[in-house]
C-alpha cells in the first residue's frame, strides 16, 4: 500500500504528508501519532489484523481520496455477493487494494489481502505502517506444503471469523508496464481449496496515478469494473489436480480480460477462444 507519509518514511508505502486531515466527521490530526499508538501494543498475531480505528481513519480516508483526488468510477458493484468470496484483479499499482475496497462500498475490515511474507513481513517498517490499517495475510511467494496449508488455514479463519472476502492478485505481483502478466497458479489452488465464489475485477488508471517505483500519485481517474461471480469448473474424470488447476487459471484470466475491454463480452469471448485455438497449433 502507498497510502502513508511521503516526508516521514522512505519505502513503498508513502502519500501525504502529516497535516491535520478532516474526513467526514472525524478529524486526524496526525496519521502517524495514531499509527504509533496502535503499534506501541505488541502484536503476536501470524497476520495482520487490522484496529478498528486504524481501519475506519484509513477507509474515510481513501473514500474521500478517491473522491476528490483521483476520482473514482464503478461498474457493476451490485454484482458482489453477500457471502463470503475471493476478489481478484489485474494488479499494476499499491494503490490497488484500497481502490477495490472502496469500489466494494463495504467496510474495509471485511477484506483481508492476501500478501508476499518478503514484502509484507520482514520490514519492520512496513509492518509498523500496514497493521494498523489493514488486514494482511502472509503467503510464500514460492510456498511450500507447509506454509501454503498455514495460509488456507488463516484464510478460512478470517472468512469464518469474519464473514469477510479476500483479495488476490493471480499475477503475483505487480506489472511493470501496466500489461496484465500471466496468472500463477497459486490463484487457482485457493479458488479451489477455499470453495467460495470467485469475482473478477478490472482496475484502470491506478498504473497512471501510482505505477510502480513511484511514491507520490499523480492526479487521474480510476475506474473499477466487477464482474459477474465465477464459480470455476468442476474436476473431470481421471483428471489430475494440476490439469484442474491450469483450466480454472485459464477461466480466471479470460474472465479478467472480458472485463478489461468494454466490447461486447460474447464478441470478445469468441475472439479469447480463437487465439486459444490458434495457439495450440503454434
Amino acid at each position: 500500500m502507498a497510502f502513508l507519509n511521503a516526508s516521514r518514511a522512505r519505502g513503498p508505502i508513502h502519500l501525504f504528508s502529516s497535516a491535520t486531515v478532516f474526513v467526514g466527521s472525524v478529524e486526524i490530526h496526525d496519521l502517524f501519532d495514531i499509527l504509533t499508538e496502535m503499534n506501541s501494543r505488541p502484536n503476536f498475531h501470524e497476520e495482520f489484523r487490522a484496529s478498528a480505528l486504524g481501519s475506519l481513519c484509513f477507509e474515510r480516508f481513501c473514500r474521500a481520496f478517491f473522491k476528490w483526488y483521483c476520482p473514482l468510477t464503478v461498474e457493476h458493484s451490485h454484482r458482489l455477493p453477500d457471502a463470503p468470496f475471493l476478489l481478484c484483479s489485474n494488479h499494476t499499482s499499491h494503490a490497488d487494494s484500497a481502490v477495490l475496497m472502496t469500489a466494494s462500498g463495504r467496510s474495509f475490515r471485511s477484506f483481508a489481502l492476501i500478501g508476499a511474507s518478503d514484502y509484507f513481513f520482514r520490514s519492520r517498517r512496513l509492518r509498523w505502517a500496514v497493521s494498523p490499517l489493514m488486514n494482511v495475510i502472509p503467503i510464500d511467494r514460492e510456498p511450500g506444503a507447509q506454509s501454503l496449508s498455514a495460509c488456507l488455514a488463516a484464510c478460512r479463519q478470517f472468512m469464518q471469523q469474519t464473514g469477510g472476502s479476500l483479495i488476490l492478485y493471480p499475477e503475483g505481483t505487480r506489472s511493470q508496464d501496466g500489461q496484465m502478466r500471466a496468472f500463477k497458479s497459486g490463484a487457482a489452488l485457493f479458488a479451489i481449496e477455499l470453495d467460495v465464489p470467485v469475482v473478477p475485477a478490472y482496475i484502470e488508471g491506478t498504473h497512471h496515478i501510482l505505477p510502480k517505483g513511484r511514491y507520490m500519485p499523480r492526479v487521474g481517474p480510476v475506474t473499477v469494473r466487477f464482474g459477474e461471480p465465477v464459480r470455476l469448473a468442476p474436476p473431470r474424470s481421471g483428471e489430475l489436480p494440476r490439469e484442474r488447476r491450469r483450466r480454472a487459471v485459464e477461466q480466471l484470466t479470460q474472465s479478467i480480460r472480458m472485463l478489461s475491454s468494454r466490447r461486447d463480452p460474447q464478441e470478445l469471448a469468441a475472439n479469447l477462444q480463437e487465439n486459444e485455438t490458434v495457439s495450440q497449433f503454434h
